[in-house]
This record gives C-alpha cells, structure tokens and sequence, in this order.
C-alpha cells in the first residue's frame, strides 16, 4: 500500500474528482478526512470508504471561510492527529449551479468574487492551516487543483481561468518556500473530465472540446486520482512545484 497509514484531506470530496481521490487512496491504506459544503454528499463518501473498510470522517465547511477552514482542520486533526497529505480540490464550474457562462463585460462583481473564493482563497486556507501542521514535523505532501484553463485560454471562463491560473502559480511559489521543511507542493490541471461539474455542458459544445482533444475523447475520473495518488507517495519524491497537465493532448 503505497499510503498505508497516511492521513490525508480532501477538500471537494463529496462527489467528482474528489470522490474518486478519496476512493482510490483509501484502496491504498489512507485515512480520509471528506470536506463538502454539502452535509449529506460528504456523508455518502464517508460511507462508502467505511464499507469498504476504511476509515474517514465527514468535515462539513465551506472553505471559502477562513474560519471554517481552521474549525475543518480543528477536527480533522481531533479524529486523526494529524496530516500527511492536503489535496485542494473543492471548486465551481459556474457561481450558481444550471447558469449559462457569461462574456467578461457581464460578469458581476459577486460572481467574480465567489469564483475566486471558492478556488483561490480556499486554497490558501487549507495551505495555510496544512503547513502550520506539516513545518512541526518537517513534512508533508500538498496537492492543488489547477486547470488547463489555468494554462491556456478559453473564451467566457475568465473568472475561472483567473482562479486557476492563481492556483497555479502559488503552488510554485509555496513550494519553492516549504521545500526546505521536507513539504513537497504541486498542482494537477485536468483537462475535460467526466464530472457532474462537465454533465450540463450542451452537446454541441462536448463536440467541440472532443475534437480538439488528440485522445478524442473526455478523461475518467480515475485519470486525475492516479496522478494524484503519484503526488500523494514516494514515488514523486523529486517533484517540487510541478503542474501534472492530464489533458489528452488538448493542452501540450
């Protein structure tokens, strides 16, 4: 087991990309702390890595909210005493669920500021907190979610390309700080994956995103979760402040 033992958050877990991480490193002997803003989603995940015969607990927190970030951490570290690894993957496709991407010049100012939140404030929360936790026993594994919107242009996504690309480059400054403290730093950008986040995306526009991806096709789940699983073990001991890009081809 290449995480036996290790205790591990992730944020965003209740569904997604999250799930699956929870899930697969589970399978490798973790214990997980599942975040979701949403009481009954993080439960459910709960429950399944309980059944499977793992062991987790549910930290419902918006982590957006500095302050229900320290509670989070408060009780994740009540349950397993500490943390070896934080994963910050929690995140929005759009400020309210079923609403149409909209051009730059109509954006609001509430939905450019929750977009942000959500992303980039949450994860300087959770790195904030991991690392008042991870310095102490010099180290630590912390993986951010970025995006290939973070590293490439696409049109009505500025909010969210902003975010990302934000993640993006604080990863590489926070892991050129903590290096030295045995606290490894990197970031995956997925490409388009098959998520409840990418379900509502119109036909026509699947299309498109298919036929500029060279795989010809939308990544699983699974993808993002065995390269984080590689950023979460030994086996990426030589990795500081990289961005794994699992994309197909669409981003290269």
């Amino acid at each position: 087991m290449k995480l036996k033992d290790k205790t591990v958050l992730i944020t965003g877990s209740g569904s997604g990309l999250g799930r699956e991480m929870a899930l697969v490193f589970t399978r490798e002997g973790a214990k997980i702390g599942v975040n979701d803003v949403r009481p009954e989603a993080a439960q459910n995940v709960v429950t399944e890595i309980e059944r499977a015969g793992g062991r987790a607990v549910r930290l419902v927190a918006d982590v957006s909210d500095s302050a229900a970030v320290r509670k989070m951490f408060a009780d994740f570290t009540a349950a397993f005493g500490a943390i070896d690894v934080l994963v910050n993957n929690a995140g929005i496709g759009r400020v309210r669920p079923g609403s149409e991407a909209t051009a730059t010049v109509d954006k609001t100012d509430e939905e450019w500021h929750k977009m942000l939140a959500t992303h980039l404030d949450a994860t300087f929360y959770c790195t904030r907190e991991a690392l008042k936790l991870m310095i102490p026993k010099q180290s630590g594994r912390i993986i951010n979610l970025g995006s290939i919107v973070g590293l490439t242009g696409i049109e009505l996504a500025a909010d969210y390309g902003a975010a990302k690309g934000g993640i993006i480059s604080f990863t590489k400054c926070v892991a050129r700080e903590v290096v030295r403290h045995g606290i490894l730093v990197n970031c995956i950008a997925p490409g388009f994956i098959e998520t409840p986040m990418t379900a509502p995306l119109p036909p026509e526009l699947r299309r498109m995103v298919i036929a500029r991806t060279p795989i010809g096709r939308f990544g699983e789940p699974r993808d993002i979760a065995a390269a984080a699983l590689f950023l979460a073990c030994e086996d990426s001991s030589f990795m500081v402040g990289q961005v794994m890009s699992p994309n197909g081809g669409y981003v290269i």
